[in-house]
């Protein structure tokens, strides 16, 4: 499997992605895969302060992937910066949408 897009795991109805989150950022925004964590690395302005990072991290997914807007999920890692999250979007979508298959 390429390393670039392991972080992506596809499921019956949808996608996992493994990713590591940087809170109080001064952007936010997508990065590069952490290969040694197998995850994607994003920044987020917000302070992980009463869910407020997390709440970022979900908008940007719903910018980037609108159609499943609402349906996006922390499914591990609540109060981790290390955190799964699920989206309802086909994996060669987000590979395209994300950049990864380049």
């Amino acid at each position: 499997m390429n390393k670039k897009i392991a972080a992506i795991e596809g499921a019956k109805n949808g996608i996992y992605i493994n990713l590591k989150v940087s809170a109080n950022q001064r952007e936010t925004r997508i990065g590069k895969i952490d290969p040694w964590r197998n995850a994607l690395e994003v920044s987020v302005g917000s302070a992980p302060v009463s869910g407020k990072a997390n709440a970022e991290l979900l908008r940007l997914f719903e910018d980037i992937f609108p159609e499943a807007k609402g349906e996006i999920f922390i499914v591990k890692g609540q109060k981790s910066s290390l955190k799964r999250i699920f989206i309802p979007v086909s994996v060669r979508l987000a590979n395209d949408r994300l950049g990864l298959d380049r």
